[in-house]
């Protein structure tokens, strides 16, 4: 079995009978038959028995893809009807189209299982819209539902239409007026047809056991029913058990100068007329031009099966070529581009050294810089309320002087133990303080040394952390902010 039977098997052609099924898959065929109910549908045991037996003859596996079965039925409850609509868009004909037939039709277009045939454009004399005129068949849905259910049941995937235009494609597709009559052993099915197209479709009902033996079979009953029916003087006989002996009778018992042609069928097993014109639609790649859809307004179902693997072939190694060949186009296509981003970058990694070069200048002077805004900070610390600075000199050696007033020496003592317990300054001298002239202040000038750099560094923290600590006792209700202490005043340092 090749690679491309197992991706497009080839389909399956059914044929309903009243109470058996027909089938052909490539060069094996098969009967099967039906189980009916009370009700004419098929029972659910004698549908699963069918299918199994069916999905057998298949050999149907579940990681094959569903193969196609073109499914021709009788004519049994089925309708015909010619339309003739004006022309409009695509959605509004179709509205109108589904009006028509709820118009037509005993039934709603939901219950029915219905397909058109477009048979051209009419264009009135009166100089009105051109009107689309054509030929419905509808069914209903739940006699065609059964055999869809049990098809897809053993893996296939069924489109339905008219055996009769199966048949009439296995004839040669007549253009003219004429009738087609598919002889069975209990039923026969008369088809007239009006330029190719069928216009009435009816079941016979008669006892064809002795279809083979023309002397015994009751041809008079036959032919007494499609008399009056004929339109044209050609009919088609068609059926597995009809012989040049029945066709010349019944022409005889006709009469009316009607000519009765068989159909003979090829030497095939459990082929029929409808089956070989199913095979031929399948071997011109074509499909029926009237297909009975479940669905109002809907499409054929698709599978695997159906589609044109040389097309896709193509369009899965074009899509395969494309993204072989992308990156390629890509770089031809985006290369001006991207030298322009490489010369953008380079020329930002020229200005990044400039910058990182003045980057380590600025931390470097942030380093050797000293903690001028630290040492403010302790000394607006500790100045007393009250007291006034009237010069501040701080240098890169770490000497401080100022000067400034206070309102006493007890001031002037509390404000230099809270500069040596800041841990900032190593001496702390207050080299002049005299009264003013009023005695109300009294002017001082003071000079400290600066700790060294990594000393200045832990002061900072631990004043820092004094700070934070002294915040979260002054937020809490009832606290007394504490003061810090400072050691006593020698004689020496007072001096």
């Amino acid at each position: 079995m090749s690679i491309t039977s197992l991706l497009n098997p080839p389909p399956l052609l059914v044929e309903i009978g009243p109470d058996w099924l027909k089938v052909r898959h490539g060069q094996d065929s098969a009967e099967f038959p039906l189980d009916h109910g009370p009700d004419g549908r098929l029972t659910a045991l004698g549908k699963g028995k069918t299918a199994a037996a069916l999905k057998n003859f298949l050999k149907a596996k579940d990681w094959r893809p569903r193969i196609r079965a073109w499914c021709a039925i009788s004519s049994r409850g089925v309708s015909l009807r010619r339309l003739s609509l004006p022309g409009g868009a695509k959605e509004e004909f179709q509205q109108r189209l589904l009006l028509q037939i709820e118009a037509e039709f005993p039934l709603p277009p939901d219950e029915l299982a219905w397909g058109c045939l477009p048979l051209g454009q009419s264009h009135p004399a009166n100089g009105t819209l051109a009107r689309q005129d054509l030929l419905v068949a509808a069914v209903r849905k739940t006699w065609v539902a059964d055999y869809q259910e049990l098809l897809r049941a053993c893996g296939t995937e069924p489109v339905f239409t008219l055996a009769a235009t199966a048949r009439w494609n296995w004839c040669g597709q007549p253009a003219d007026s004429f009738a087609m009559l598919d002889v069975g052993l209990r039923q026969s099915e008369l088809t007239l047809f009006e330029k190719a197209v069928p216009t009435v479709s009816r079941i016979i009902y008669w006892d064809g056991k002795n279809a083979s033996n023309p002397a015994a079979a009751p041809l008079e009953t036959l032919a007494e029913a499609i008399k009056g029916s004929l339109t044209g003087s050609r009919l088609w006989v068609t059926g597995p058990a009809v012989s040049k002996e029945f066709t010349e009778r019944l022409e005889r018992l006709l009469g009316h100068g009607c000519n009765c042609e068989r159909v003979e069928n090829p030497p095939v097993g459990g082929s029929s007329a409808a089956i070989l014109g199913l095979e031929k639609y399948a071997a011109q790649g074509a499909t029926p031009a009237l297909i009975l859809r479940l669905e109002p307004g809907g499409s054929a179902a698709t599978s695997l099966a159906a589609l044109n693997w040389k097309t896709w072939g193509t369009r899965v190694g074009v899509l395969a070529a494309a993204c072989v060949l992308l990156p390629y186009a890509e770089a031809l296509l985006l290369k001006p581009h991207l030298e322009r981003k490489v010369a953008t970058f380079k020329a930002d990694a020229e200005r990044l050294k400039i910058i990182d070069r003045e980057l380590d200048f600025l931390r470097g002077l942030k380093l050797s810089q000293p903690p001028y805004l630290d040492v403010l900070f302790v000394l607006s610390k500790s100045a007393p309320p009250g007291s006034r600075f009237d010069s501040l000199s701080l240098n890169s050696h770490g000497e401080v002087s100022l000067r400034g007033g206070f309102h006493d020496g007890q001031q002037v003592a509390d404000f230099r133990n809270k500069l040596i317990a800041s841990g900032f300054f190593t001496n702390v001298v207050v080299e002049e303080q005299v009264p003013t002239p009023d005695r109300q202040k009294v002017n001082v000038r003071m000079s400290a040394q600066e700790r060294t750099a990594a000393e200045l560094a832990a002061a900072s923290a631990h004043l820092a952390l004094d700070d934070t600590k002294n915040h979260e006792k002054a937020v809490a209700p009832g606290a007394v902010p504490a003061t810090p202490s400072a050691p006593p005043i020698s004689g020496k340092e007072a001096k």
